[in-house]
């Protein structure tokens, strides 16, 4: 084929016609930037699909890490929603109060909520109270995965992705989780702070409270442990309800990746079918 032209252009060039090898010489270099434009985008398309199969894989999981996520964050919720209504219960049954008018307030018992079977007790309950006491010294540990995340930024794959509202749910998670889950705990500090509470001021361990014959006479005739239960409350319930948005923006999470994997896979299988 180079012979082909080469003969061509030293026929031109013999011939002495300037005009048609100049013509000749501008469709031998736009066959050239042709050939070199079909290269390139050949490759892009080889490296695009590439990208496109790094990022399924990712995204996949990605969904995993966050399925993981969300067992941490469902024993979260259960267990500090128990925490804050029980020692709400606690509280305000040792000392008479009345629900509308007290200064705290309880949340919605999560259906799932493992800790007690039931509503919670309104009246004095012996069994609930000593249950109560047990849990208050206990806190959680909230594993968030972020690996899958870190791969999928510093491989630029991040930024390849060609949605808007799946990069915003991903945003919007890890944001959350990062903010509330990540940095201090501050249940964890109360919670290790009224162990060592109840060990240096009245020589017990909160799983000790069990065998108490009546946690809310003890609770009634001690001022500083009601000061403590109070203190609790209020974090407690903050932490359960950040566990449950947590959780919400988790499984929205989880629908945009599935969204996003059913349409590349849609694309992906019509593209080999043009191919085939």
């Amino acid at each position: 084929m180079l012979k082909f032209f080469r003969r061509i252009r030293q026929q031109l060039i013999v011939k002495g016609n300037l005009k048609r090898y100049l013509i000749y010489a501008i469709g031998e270099i736009l066959l050239v930037v042709i050939g070199i434009l079909i290269a390139l985008q050949i490759n892009n398309w080889n490296e695009e699909r590439k990208s496109n199969t790094q990022i399924h894989i990712l995204l996949d999981n990605l969904a995993k890490s966050i399925e993981e996520d969300k067992e941490y964050l469902n024993t979260t919720a259960n267990l500090h929603e128990f925490r804050s209504n029980s020692l709400t219960r606690l509280y305000q049954t040792t000392l008479a109060t009345k629900h509308s008018y007290s200064p705290i307030r309880q949340i919605s018992k999560l259906e799932n909520n493992r800790y007690w079977n039931g509503p919670y007790p309104d009246t004095v309950n012996v069994d609930f109270a000593k249950l109560t006491m047990i849990y208050s010294g206990i806190h959680d540990e909230v594993v968030i995965n972020k690996n899958v995340l870190d791969e999928l930024k510093s491989t630029g794959l991040f930024s390849a992705l060609k949605n808007n509202s799946l990069k915003a749910s991903i945003n919007s998670y890890y944001s959350f989780v990062n903010r509330h889950f990540l940095i201090d705990d501050w249940n964890k500090d109360l919670s290790v702070s009224w162990r060592h509470f109840l060990r240096d001021e009245y020589g017990v361990l909160t799983m000790e409270l069990y065998n108490n014959d009546n946690p809310y006479d003890l609770v009634r005739n001690n001022e500083p442990i009601r000061i403590r239960i109070y203190e609790m409350i209020g974090p407690a319930r903050f932490r359960s309800n950040n566990a449950s948005e947590a959780i919400k923006l988790a499984e929205d999470l989880l629908i945009e990746i599935h969204k996003y994997q059913k349409k590349n896979n849609a694309s992906t299988k019509r593209t080999e079918d043009k191919n085939n």
